[in-house]
């Protein structure tokens, strides 16, 4: 099972039980108050449970009261608990990748961060060029837009996220940027994703981490405007999210029109030059459809 999801099911039931107590520990202490108090006690427990008018008619009512209060807070914990435990073992379900689309993560990440701490992540994209480190300087944004894996400067630099993006790809959208090479390396090989049959081939993107690997599908490939995307949409806003999206799909290039892909879900966005077009990018868009395991994970 996923460290992650363990892990939410693990808070989730934490959740639960610290406010079942805290719930138990005020209904005892004013079970405790009533016992020894008159009829203005009565009346703080009546308010505490609840009850319309805040007054008792004496006897055993506030007793009885107090236990079936007792019982109705176990049974919604319990109910919660067992929605929380649904939803977890759903989200699991649903980002299993089927072992056919799995492949080895081999990437040595301890020798590459030897060579440089600011790698991250690997990127694969079957059918392209696209095999390469994912570096992120950690306070300048463009470092790594004109500089090697080597900290040599000039091109062809490297594929890089800028430090807003956190390393774990956990943000509602992350971009990866690259030079469009001429001889198709770095994110050169991206345009084939404009040819509308090779979209439709090779609909995945594979990101390595130390601890796992990711899947993405690829749901558009188009031309769009050279806006800064971080600068204009809150990718975790829906407005934003869906103003987005609709701008994506009204540009020229290929959508996958039978997926679909609505707010909560994590984009990833590949950004690459157009020859002849400054102020043009041509973007390549998935969402994540599932994870899985490295066999030996390394460090982050």
């Amino acid at each position: 099972m996923n460290e992650r999801i363990r892990q939410k099911r693990k808070q989730a039931r934490k959740r639960i039980f610290l406010l079942l107590g805290t719930l138990l520990m005020v209904l005892l202490f004013a079970a405790a108050y009533y016992s020894v108090k008159s009829g203005q006690a009565e009346e703080m427990l009546a308010v505490l449970l609840g009850e319309e008018g805040g007054s008792f008619q004496g006897g055993a009512g506030p007793q009885m009261a107090l236990t079936a209060k007792v019982q109705k807070a176990k049974a919604d914990a319990a109910a919660r608990a067992a929605e929380e435990e649904a939803a977890a073992a759903e989200e699991e379900q649903s980002m299993e990748v089927d072992p056919s689309l799995r492949i080895e993560n081999t990437v040595d990440f301890t020798s590459l961060k030897k060579q440089n701490r600011d790698v991250y992540a690997w990127i694969y994209i079957p059918g392209t060029k696209v095999d390469y480190p994912v570096l992120q300087h950690p306070t300048r944004d463009e470092y790594y837009l004109n500089h090697t894996i080597d900290h040599r400067s000039g091109l062809p630099g490297s594929i890089y996220s800028e430090p807003i993006h956190p390393r774990d790809f956990s943000a509602p959208q992350t971009i990866l940027y690259g030079h469009n090479m001429r001889n198709d390396t770095m994110f050169g090989s991206l345009h084939d994703y404009g040819n509308a049959a090779f979209f439709e081939e090779q609909p995945y993107i594979y990101i390595h981490l130390p601890d796992r690997t990711l899947l993405y599908r690829i749901f558009a490939a188009v031309q769009f405007s050279d806006d800064y995307l971080p600068g204009l949409y809150d990718f975790g806003n829906e407005e934003s999210f869906e103003s987005f999206l609709a701008k994506l799909k009204a540009s020229p290039g290929n959508i996958r029109e039978d997926m679909e892909v609505t707010f909560g879900k994590k984009l990833l966005t590949l950004s690459t030059c157009i020859g002849g077009r400054p102020n043009n990018r041509f973007l390549v868009t998935a969402v994540l459809t599932g994870e899985y395991e490295k066999e030996t994970a390394e460090e982050q």
